[in-house]
């Protein structure tokens, strides 16, 4: 397949054509530039990121100016229905049709992975900020991608050891059927293994299942003291909820989003403990932002997800003004340099694999009783350091990192 031009590389072809002047070429330029986000916008995993997603990438353009390279910035989204060819499909449309620079990812991994496997192809940078699989930044990395998702490797490694230490060393996991469940199976095994526990069993389910009776009363049977979640939104609110109505204990979950926490209720949630790399509450930039999301999305609480869109298309546009072109292989290896601005991570930095690296947080779903407001839900409990979690990129088996 060919790979796609640059705009700079478009506009000097297009100035050695005979018959285009000054102002063809001055009209390609006012063309807008185009940032695409193939979401979840309706489905499963559409309160993880979805709408407010995309209206965070579209606050980060207001906050930067609105124009970059002297064109207006334009962010495109399109709904992919966690379906990999539907997602495949209107990625090419963004970048063929509607000459997206950058693409940002999130809801299935089973579809970024796709997605991002074409923009590899094309030559087209992606932004990774809702998908979850280590797999994005490992074996399927792109030389043009970042990750700015926490991928399952550190939220597995971020409890595995705490919980083993305090006696939960026999697991059992629930694993949803596609790329993030398997990844994050693979990894909570080797995390519980390193920690000197055992998994002892796992089961796996589809995609949005409502009755998760069968593999929780298959866990319960199986003898293990800690039941572990290798799933996330509506399936992992489903799986706690019903191990509740069960009685089952000892459940713990290694990706939650607030959303998630609202549909459980507090008194259903309070205790879980998961890893976060971002929550509202943390420092006076995190609340600053959430504060301008609140009064523009109806009051719903902005989590990870919705940050690192926000993060990420500010950092990418700081990286393209500064390369003075939308070149993916200038462009990443510019953003691999800058600084970050916003104030909103701890430590970030991104290595060689594309893998954002940043501190993360050990958080607590708080009780009923000590919530001060419907948005007060978690209380942080320590903070991790980045180096102990995230994988050099050299270990991650990333080919172009691969010693």
């Amino acid at each position: 397949m060919a790979a796609r031009l640059s705009r700079a590389r478009f506009l000097k072809i297009m100035a050695g054509l005979p018959g285009l002047g000054a102002a063809s070429i001055a009209q390609a330029q006012q063309q807008p530039f185009r940032i695409g986000i193939v979401e979840d916008l309706s489905g499963t995993y559409s309160g993880n990121g979805g709408p407010n997603t995309v209206l965070a990438a579209r606050m980060a353009v207001e906050d930067f100016g609105g124009k970059v390279l002297g064109r207006p910035v334009e962010v495109v989204a399109v709904d992919h229905q966690t379906k990999p060819d539907v997602g495949s499909s209107l990625a090419r449309q963004l970048v063929d049709q509607r000459g997206a620079s950058a693409l940002m990812l999130g809801g299935s991994s089973a579809v970024g992975l796709a997605v991002q496997n074409f923009a590899r192809e094309r030559k087209v940078t992606t932004l990774v900020t809702g998908n979850y699989a280590a797999s994005f930044s490992g074996r399927a990395c792109s030389p043009y991608g970042t990750q700015w998702a926490v991928s399952t490797g550190e939220l597995a490694g971020a409890i595995a050891e705490t919980i083993v230490k305090s006696g939960g060393n026999k697991w059992f996991l629930i694993v949803v059927d596609y790329a993030f469940g398997h990844d994050l199976a693979a990894d909570a095994t080797r995390a519980v293994q390193a920690a000197g526990g055992a998994v002892i069993g796992q089961v796996r389910h589809p995609l949005a299942t409502a009755d998760m009776s069968a593999p929780l009363l298959q866990a319960r049977a199986s003898g293990a003291n800690v039941i572990a979640l290798a799933n996330a939104g509506p399936d992992l609110v489903n799986s706690v909820k019903q191990a509740k109505e069960y009685g089952i204990k000892s459940v713990t979950a290694m990706l939650v989003f607030v959303n998630n926490v609202v549909a459980m209720g507090l008194e259903t949630a309070q205790g879980l403990r998961f890893a976060v790399n971002w929550y509202w509450d943390l420092n006076d930039a995190t609340r600053a932002f959430s504060r301008r999301m609140l009064a523009r999305n109806g009051n719903v609480v902005p989590d990870m997800g919705h940050a690192l869109g926000y993060i990420s298309t500010l950092h990418y546009l700081q990286a393209v003004e500064a390369a003075a072109s939308d070149d993916a292989a200038i462009v990443n290896q510019k953003m691999r340099e800058l600084p970050f601005t916003d104030g909103m991570l701890s430590n970030p930095r991104i290595q060689s694999n594309g893998r954002v690296v940043t501190d993360l947080y050990l958080a607590e779903v708080k009780a009923p009783g000590a919530s001060r407001s419907p948005a007060d839900l978690y209380r942080i409990l320590e903070t991790i350091p980045g180096e102990a979690l995230f994988l050099p990129a050299e270990k991650s088996g990333c080919p172009a990192t691969a010693t």
